[in-house]
């Protein structure tokens, strides 16, 4: 996959614009026992608790985009076949154009040390509850999760 094919700061405002962006949130159940949330530095949820995620790029696979999210978010490796879906959200923002998202969230086990993307996050925790403040998309994510809704694997 090449990932030169960003679009440049200019242009990606004016996708936000009119576009919806698919992205994805990873519920990375650590070995320590509860899921990783991050705190985030950068809009839209900027200070407040989160799951890792970011959007898929052009050429990417689901299971590249995943990957991909665990190891330059919190430097956690993972194996995709080991993912389950667990739900969709449409995340509308008033940041950044009014931007969109098309979230999907899927389950899957991680270990090791955590390694936060300093650019995005301010610090992490592992947990087995839903801290204040949270994103709505990620209290919806975790409500499911907690409550056993978790899907099938895909």
């Amino acid at each position: 996959m090449s990932r030169n094919n960003f679009a440049p700061p200019d242009l990606f405002e004016q996708i936000l614009e009119y576009m919806a962006i698919p992205t994805f949130d990873l519920i990375l159940e650590h070995a320590d026992g509860g899921v990783v949330l991050v705190k985030r530095k950068i809009e839209p949820y900027k200070n407040v608790w989160a799951l890792p995620g970011l959007r898929m790029y052009k050429g990417e696979s689901i299971d590249d985009t995943l990957e991909r999210i665990a190891t330059s978010e919190v430097g956690l490796s993972i194996d995709p076949g080991k993912k389950r879906l667990l739900g969709q959200y449409v995340g509308k923002f008033s940041t950044q154009q009014k931007r969109q998202d098309i979230s999907t969230c899927y389950v899957v086990p991680t270990t090791g040390e955590i390694k936060l993307n300093n650019e995005h996050f301010r610090e992490f925790m592992i947990t087995k509850t839903i801290p204040q403040p949270i994103g709505a998309m990620y209290k919806y994510y975790l409500n499911m999760y907690y409550s056993g809704e978790v899907g099938f694997a895909a």
